[in-house]
């Protein structure tokens, strides 16, 4: 498939350089626009307040109930995804919620959220798949 869609993020400098802007196939463009609703919380795109999700609400929060937690954010990005990524079909998404050791910065325990997105691509009635990792308190992605 061509590499019909703009990459994420935009390099603007290319712009006013008039070059041409990196491209992507499909597939990388929804991938790009998943990236994009899972890292951005509600209210922060000045355009759309309804773009992102409840996750970055939950930031140094103590999650006492694990189970209504991975519920309540499925449900966020299940509604913002449908909302604002037309290319996609019959979303699912899994959210995982466990804690790890890490060594990012200093040993220590945190919690790891692990977001999984499913759908069919409308165009070509594929298969798509995206994965996302969070840590929380204070939330972190890589």
């Amino acid at each position: 498939m061509a590499n019909d869609f703009l990459q994420i993020p935009v390099q603007t400098e290319l712009i006013t350089r008039k070059k041409q802007l990196k491209r992507c196939s499909l597939n990388e463009s929804v991938a790009g626009m998943m990236r994009l609703i899972t890292i951005t919380h509600f209210e922060e795109n000045k355009q759309d307040d309804s773009f992102g999700n409840e996750l970055w609400e939950y930031d140094f929060e103590t999650i006492d109930n694990v189970q209504a937690f991975k519920e309540k954010l499925s449900e966020s990005l299940q509604k913002s995804i449908t909302q604002h990524e037309k290319r996609l079909n019959a979303v699912r998404v899994n959210v995982g919620f466990d804690q790890v050791l890490t060594t990012v910065y200093n040993r220590r325990v945190k919690q790891r959220i692990q977001i999984g997105i499913e759908g069919t691509l409308r165009k070509t009635n594929e298969p798509f798949a995206h994965h996302e990792v969070f840590f929380m308190g204070p939330l972190s992605y890589y």
